[in-house]
């Protein structure tokens, strides 16, 4: 940027962005703004003029809805930039603009709750801001709670102005990337991840959903945490083998093994539809068999059962191969004493490349084998179509009659 065109900036456009500024005047000025946020060029260009940036937040609070409407989904989409999440948060910092935001969203009557939840959950992708803003949140005078926001999350038609607060789980995976936000979101005393748990299967809405599984995958991590998550204080075994689980039936005695809820599920069971989703629920139990007692209690409660079903039905590349990796680790012999708790066992660096690169290989050969399957699939199904006589000697499908 030049200083000529800084200049110009400043003159033009700055003294109409303010919320003393006329209606009129103050629209046109936003809505330009907004309009440079879809080229790479622009936003970075706003976000490096601090008075301009600033201009724009301040304008979140104008009365004049369009004005303020404008001005949020400008930081929506300057927040969608990952290459500038850390200049804003850091911009931004006095007053900590974020947090305030996310106050905001906690407000059941806050008309831009979704808009400004859009901007946070961008934002928190990023670790060191998740982590910055993590902090602003556990710091003493602060006015969010982690409480507050599972409790804003689980509450459907929270926000009286029908602002549908979605992007709070994104937010809440995001924010688990950080230990000291987990061990709260832990905390037995205060009943909080037990609250998460229905919302595994929560069906209108793939972004709550997917960010509510996300959040319970990241406190999967905490080893310590795994006998009080498996127990029955907790139970998270069933809520994360239920969205696996489709209308299969077993044997009385494979029955009789799996937890209660994962039993005689009715015919129209479906599994989780989306396959990121599905990774991220198988990635959460291969952690919780990352100790003995855990591996051992998995193994205890018939999961292989569920995920042999799941493999067979599997269709994407990634969750098979994490599928097929579970399954072997459940009917595997256990480790040699002194190495049964895995998250603890040493890998030498010089064979993480060549595990890496073996893992890259499985997941192209089940790539092309799934695909060689479809492609069979899609084979025989044409060879039906074209090439099946039915028994008025008529091939069925498309046919052309001739017109003499």
């Amino acid at each position: 940027m030049d200083a000529a065109k800084l200049q110009h900036v400043q003159k033009e456009l700055l003294p109409f962005l303010k919320i003393d500024a006329r209606v009129d005047v103050k629209s046109v000025a936003i809505r330009y703004i907004l309009e440079m946020t879809g080229t790479k060029e622009g936003r970075e260009f706003i976000v490096m003029v601090n008075k301009l940036l600033k201009a724009v937040v301040d304008l979140t609070l104008d009365p004049e809805h369009d004005v303020s409407r404008d001005s949020y989904l400008t930081l929506v989409n300057l927040s969608a930039d990952e290459n500038l999440s850390w200049k804003l948060m850091t911009t931004l910092s006095e007053p900590p603009f974020f947090h305030e935001l996310l106050r905001r969203v906690l407000e059941p009557n806050c008309r831009w709750a979704d808009e400004a939840s859009s901007i946070v959950a961008n934002i928190t992708r990023s670790t060191p801001c998740a982590s910055r803003l993590s902090g602003q949140i556990l710091a003493e005078n602060s006015k969010v709670t982690m409480e507050g926001i599972v409790n804003a999350l689980c509450t459907v038609n929270y926000n009286a102005k029908k602002a549908y607060l979605h992007h709070l789980g994104p937010i809440l995976s995001n924010l688990t990337q950080v230990p000291s936000i987990r061990k709260i979101i832990m905390d037995k005393n205060r009943c909080i991840v037990q609250k998460l748990m229905p919302f595994t299967e929560f069906s209108s809405s793939l972004t709550r959903r997917g960010g509510i599984i996300g959040a319970l995958h990241n406190c999967c991590f905490e080893y310590d945490f795994h006998p009080w998550l498996l127990s029955d204080e907790v139970d998270i075994l069933p809520r994360l083998l239920l969205p696996l689980a489709g209308p299969e039936e077993f044997d009385d005695d494979d029955m009789d093994k799996l937890p209660v809820d994962l039993q005689y599920l009715p015919p129209e069971k479906m599994r989780e539809s989306d396959p990121d989703l599905r990774v991220m629920l198988i990635e959460s139990i291969h952690q919780l068999c990352s100790t003995q007692a855990g591996r051992l209690y998995v193994k205890n409660k018939n999961a292989y059962v569920i995920l042999r079903e799941l493999h067979k039905w599997e269709k994407d590349a990634s969750a098979k191969l994490a599928c097929q990796k579970l399954c072997e680790l459940l009917i595997m012999d256990e480790p040699a004493p002194g190495m049964e708790d895995l998250h603890n066992v040493d890998i030498p660096e010089d064979l993480v490349p060549k595990f890496e690169k073996m893992d890259a290989a499985l997941l192209k050969d089940m790539e092309e084998e799934l695909e060689g399957n479809e492609a069979d699939v899609n084979n025989d199904i044409s060879k039906e179509i074209d090439g099946k006589d039915n028994e008025g000697g008529l091939k069925s499908g498309l046919y052309r009659v001739d017109q003499n």
